[in-house]
């Protein structure tokens, strides 16, 4: 499917609505056979309470794979000039992707294709959560602006304090949260 962008000078058509495909139609056909089968077995008062507990109220969701705060990685920042330039640089709005549920800006369309090749080289470790908190066990979001490339790798940090930390004894927290990574976003 090709995506055309509108013209300004492009008069808008209004979007008629596709209908389903027969093998969508089956599955919905095939569901409300199993909801009304169900609701037989079990009675509807069953249903109804089964319905209230999967409601997405009452879902916990898991913390996310990429500490993303408003959807957002890295607060915005283009963690390939971490690499390139050696500073932080806010990304633009106009070079953005989503990668592991988050937007990720880029300075520019050669950084923004740098990543695309090759995003694992660039994203932060652990996910852009603080390096030092999960080296002691608990989750903190991740600072741009306190950070540390050691081993090709990209770590944020949440404080000055843990990065003074992280910096006397890189190698040892490292170690300690590698062993907990990704098994501290279950907890």
């Amino acid at each position: 499917m090709t995506r055309r962008s509108a013209m300004p000078s492009q008069k808008y058509r209004p979007i008629s609505t596709p209908r389903i495909p027969r093998v969508r139609e089956g599955i919905v056909r095939r569901l409300a056979a199993f909801v009304r089968s169900t609701m037989a077995v079990l009675g509807v008062g069953s249903v109804v309470a089964l319905a209230a507990v999967l409601t997405p109220e009452t879902a916990r969701a898991d913390p996310a794979l990429v500490s993303a705060p408003r959807g957002v990685a890295v607060g915005g920042h283009d963690v390939v000039a971490f690499f390139q330039d050696g500073t932080a640089v806010l990304g633009q709005q106009t070079h953005a992707i989503l990668w592991h549920g988050a937007v990720w800006r880029f300075a520019s369309s050669q950084n923004q294709e740098r990543f695309e090749l090759n995003p694992r080289a660039y994203a932060p470790r652990f996910g852009g959560y603080c390096a030092y908190a999960l080296s002691k066990g608990y989750l903190a979001p991740g600072n741009p602006a306190l950070w540390v490339i050691a081993d090709g790798r990209l770590y944020l940090l949440n404080n000055p304090t843990a990065l003074a930390a992280w910096q006397a004894e890189r190698q040892a927290l490292i170690s300690a949260a590698e062993g907990r990574w990704p098994k501290i976003l279950r907890k």
